[in-house]
């Protein structure tokens, strides 16, 4: 066959191989965090490829990248799989979230808009005003996920950002042992609510503080609930 044949019109260019592998990794990575492949499953290239309907040299090269990463553990002659986190895991995991998101808390505290501390209130009292168990928690993780992202996220510190992305392999762990435990959302709920109370008194030592006991309860916790029986 011509080449001038199988080359893609002028108004479709071709996408370029680093593109396709970062799609892949971001698919796959996601595909993780919400707990599609779950912990200890395998991960079957072939048929993964297939169903997303992408090549399979960028979807393994997203394989190595979250090996890589602690995703997923690499066997010999074997499908890679999605890395099952242990109790001192996930005890290590919240030791750096602590010193990291302690540090992003104090650098970033200065650029915190009033407007972003009302949206969290909002999103308290809307928590506070759900009678629904499954709307509260719901509700609750949403807080959770928005207050974090507070000084987790941004272009002040990208490399800072970037670390505490990478410790999101926790995720799906703590989402699924949570739903399990309500009483620990309460708690961690508890905290959020004098992390932010703190903030909106500009008292910014006492909310790094609160923050501090906070991830080193729930790192105890989640570390404790995921021990062998």
């Amino acid at each position: 066959m011509a080449l001038s044949k199988i080359r893609p019109p002028a108004d479709q260019p071709r996408k370029r191989t680093g593109d396709l592998a970062e799609l892949a990794f971001e698919r796959l990575r996601e595909a993780i965090l919400t707990g599609e492949l779950k912990e200890g499953e395998r991960v079957r290239e072939v048929r993964l490829a297939a169903e997303w309907k992408m090549g399979i040299t960028p979807l393994k090269a997203a394989v190595r990248r979250l090996a890589g990463m602690g995703y997923l553990v690499l066997r010999p002659n074997h499908a890679p799989i999605v890395r099952k986190l242990e109790a001192s895991d996930i005890q290590e995991i919240y030791e750096l979230r602590e010193m990291l998101e302690c540090h992003a808390l104090r650098k970033k505290a200065a650029d915190i808009a009033k407007s972003d501390l009302a949206a969290l209130r909002q999103m308290v009292n809307k928590v506070e005003a759900t009678t629904s168990p499954a709307s509260r928690l719901r509700a609750q993780f949403a807080l959770d996920t928005k207050l974090h992202e507070l000084w987790s996220s941004g272009p002040t510190n990208p490399w800072l950002t970037a670390s505490l992305e990478g410790l999101l392999i926790y995720r799906p762990n703590l989402t699924h042992v949570l739903k399990a435990h309500p009483d620990l959302v309460e708690r961690a709920f508890e905290d959020h609510k004098r992390i932010l109370a703190a903030l909106e008194k500009g008292n910014i030592e006492n909310a790094v503080l609160l923050l501090s006991e906070h991830i080193k309860k729930s790192g105890t916790a989640l570390a404790a609930l995921s021990k062998p029986a």
